[in-house]
Order: structure tokens, then C-alpha cells, then sequence
């Protein structure tokens, strides 16, 4: 099988070495980018062709529909897993992220092998979702069922 390109955005460079740190880890996958700015993505990506990007979002400064848009125009096939993302962010901005390439959310990942799990069921084009991110979004749709039979 082939090497899963990943491309990492995180601000922070102690978190992005911890990141990298567990990605160096794995044979079959290569880091083909990592950067803590936005602007650099998009050129980034045009250049790697990256199977998945890695945004770690400790703050909303992750949830940018309008990045993902532009990345999905650079590449089409790439997939999101957002990673340190609270579960209330995951309740909020899953679904308005989804149609442009999420398809992974890891509430906490560090002391994990979920981000490498993440990665393999991403290279698969299946979903990964965190047991909290899971909960909360069958949560969200639960709260949303019951709202429409209300009516």
C-alpha cells in the first residue's frame, strides 16, 4: 500500500513537533508539509498533493469553512482530521465542515494511537471519529430529531 502524504497546520511548533514526532513514527506515512499559517497551506498543498491534512484546533482559529473550501479546489481528494478540538467545537462546526473534506475529529489525541488510527481509517475513505466527538454528535443529532417531531 502506499504512504499516506500528510500536511500538518497547527500555530503551536511544540504541538506540531509532537505531532510529527508520532507521524515519523509510522512507515507508511509521510510528512509532506507543516506550517502554523494559513497562507502557507494553500501553496503547500498545490505542490504536495497531501492525502490528509492534520489541523490542530485547540481554539476556533481551526474552524475556517472557507480554507477547506479553497483546499478542496487544490485538491479535491483530501481529507480533514481535526485534532485537539473541544467537543462542544465538534457539536458546532462538524457539519458545516464535513461537505468540504472533515472526516475525522480527535478531541484528545496526545498519550493516543487514535491520530494514527485516524490516518488509516482516513487512507480508507472512512470517517474517524473520537468516542466523545461520537457522542456529542449523536447527541446533537438526537436534540435535532426530537426539535423536528415537536413541529
Amino acid at each position: 500500500m502506499t504512504d499516506i502524504k500528510v500536511l500538518i497546520l497547527c500555530h503551536s511548533p511544540t504541538v506540531r513537533s509532537k505531532i510529527e514526532e508520532l507521524l515519523l513514527a509510522c512507515a507508511d506515512v509521510r510528512i509532506v508539509g507543516s506550517t502554523g499559517a494559513h497562507e502557507d497551506i494553500l501553496r503547500v498543498a498545490r505542490r504536495t498533493q497531501p492525502d490528509v491534512l492534520v489541523i490542530h484546533a485547540a481554539g476556533s482559529e481551526g474552524f475556517q469553512a472557507d480554507l477547506l473550501f479553497r483546499l478542496k479546489q487544490v485538491q479535491p481528494n483530501l481529507k480533514t482530521l481535526m485534532l485537539g478540538c473541544p467537543p462542544d467545537q465538534a457539536r458546532i462546526h462538524f457539519a458545516e465542515l464535513a461537505p468540504w473534506g472533515l472526516r475525522g475529529w480527535i478531541c484528545n489525541w496526545e498519550g493516543s494511537s487514535e491520530l494514527v488510527d485516524a490516518l488509516y481509517a482516513l487512507r480508507n475513505d472512512d470517517f474517524y471519529l473520537c468516542p466523545v466527538a461520537s457522542h456529542v454528535l449523536v447527541d446533537a443529532y438526537r436534540d435535532m430529531h426530537h426539535q423536528l417531531v415537536r413541529r
